[in-house]
């Protein structure tokens, strides 16, 4: 069995060489870095856990962070990692930061010197530099759902731009060119993709094909978000759109709300599309039309990537799996165009 001895051998550096990479500091050159970990791979040496025994860690463990579970979607997500992870024989550590920045940064330092075998993350909203530290240590990672300048490491996402795209397209192809637009929180990448989606077909449509857009006042994921912007709007300047586009399936659940009190109909006087494909867009009233993301494929091809990179020894360029969205089609949008 290969110890720390081992690698340092291997790699011609010294034993606190291979301790600083492991720890991922920045007093390593890249290239020392390099032969480090390339060393760590022949010899298929994992660090042991910071506890005062010599005795490995029996249970490969996988570390999972996400900023919530409520609703559907993270929720979705993390079952069907924890489902591929115990077909395999992993156990996992789960932490919900809730979108707080120190709270990330805490929870990725306790990952870190637990000595994970693997970390799988969602979005970061304190960005992608929380993560540089993993990037130059030996933990392999998988990034789900999570915009990145950068492709150091494995990443599964969903093509939210072309969700957004597809969204704001199905509106305009059944007759809508005043639509009013609930947009995700600013620090969201998925939110930001859907949004610049729809700003990638707006620039196609141009002259007496425009499409004029209205912003909700009020970012957000959940129903209140959807509620408090549709009806803000209504009460500064009326029913002067078709149609809404609302970031999430919960967002535009709110917006269905607000238009009933204000006596307004689905999709009569105004139609809905949302984005998610939610367990309960089935069975709203009217059933909701939305953009689907393949969540439970998501986070099956997140574990598998990333306990790949676990157990295999031989080093392979990061993968960037996009996976497909599409519409369905239900009854909350309403054909306006005019009969030829």
């Amino acid at each position: 069995m290969a110890n720390i001895r081992d690698v340092a051998r291997m790699a011609n550096v010294s034993i606190a060489t291979v301790s600083r990479v492991i720890n991922g500091s920045e007093n390593v050159s890249d290239e020392t870095r390099k032969k480090v970990l390339n060393a760590m791979k022949k010899l298929n040496y994992k660090p042991m856990m910071s506890f005062k025994t010599n005795e490995r860690q029996l249970f490969k463990t996988i570390g999972i962070l996400f900023p919530d579970i409520r609703g559907y979607h993270y929720s979705d997500i993390v079952m069907a990692i924890e489902e591929y992870a115990y077909s395999k024989g992993f156990d996992i550590m789960l932490a919900l930061p809730k979108g707080e920045p120190d709270l990330e940064k805490h929870v990725l330092d306790q990952y870190f010197r637990r000595k994970v075998d693997g970390v799988i993350i969602g979005e970061l909203y304190g960005g992608q530099k929380l993560i540089d530290r993993f990037v130059k240590s030996a933990i392999p990672m998988v990034v789900v759902d999570f915009a990145v300048e950068e492709i150091n490491f494995d990443i599964v996402s969903v093509d939210n731009v072309g969700g957004g795209y597809a969204a704001i397209k199905h509106l305009y192809n059944n007759g809508h060119k005043k639509i009013l637009f609930i947009p995700g929180p600013d620090n969201s990448p998925a939110a930001l993709d859907r949004e610049r989606g729809m700003r990638r077909f707006l620039d196609k449509v141009t002259g007496k094909d425009k499409v004029e857009i209205y912003y909700g006042t009020h970012r957000g994921y959940n129903s209140e978000h959807g509620w408090v912007s549709v009806t803000r709007h209504l009460q500064e300047h009326g029913l002067n759109f078709t149609a809404i586009f609302a970031v999430n399936d919960w967002a535009a659940i709110g917006a269905i709300d607000a238009l009933k009190d204000q006596g307004l109909k689905v999709p009569d006087d105004v139609s809905v599309i949302g984005f998610d494909d939610a367990p309960f867009a089935n069975y709203t009233n009217p059933r909701l039309t939305t953009v689907m993301q393949p969540r439970w494929e998501m986070g099956t091809t997140a574990a598998q990537l990333l306990i790949e990179r676990i157990l295999e020894k031989k080093t392979r360029l990061p993968r960037n799996i996009i996976l497909p969205t599409k519409i369905v089609e239900r009854e909350s949008v309403k054909d306006i165009k005019p009969s030829e």
